[in-house]
């Protein structure tokens, strides 16, 4: 028997409120995101998804190998949260900056 506790209902309504969101972002600030973010950081902007390419599939096989909790699961679930809050705070600068004067 599966008991489903307030911890997964919780996670589940997170992530349903994370896919709206995304799904709600327009198309054209998808297409002028991008070049906006390299006129403004030059080529960092360009290493930033390779970056979080590589800690995102590192991981994906820390949390498989049940690794999570270990020293370096910790210290790739830190690296995640610093790379998606510098991709939040651009996207909330090109919104608040750029998209709305258009």
């Amino acid at each position: 028997m599966s008991l489903i506790s307030p911890n997964d209902v919780v996670a589940a309504s997170l992530s349903a409120a994370g896919a709206c969101l995304a799904l709600s972002i327009p198309a054209n600030f998808l297409r002028r995101f991008p070049l906006w973010a390299f006129k403004t950081y030059g080529r960092g902007a360009i290493l930033l998804p390779l970056l979080s390419a590589m800690v995102a599939m590192l991981l994906v096989r820390i949390a498989l190998a049940g690794q999570i909790n270990s020293d370096g699961g910790l210290a790739l679930v830190a690296a995640a949260a610093f790379l998606v809050l510098l991709f939040v705070s651009a996207l909330l600068r090109f919104w608040l900056g750029d998209y709305r004067k258009s």
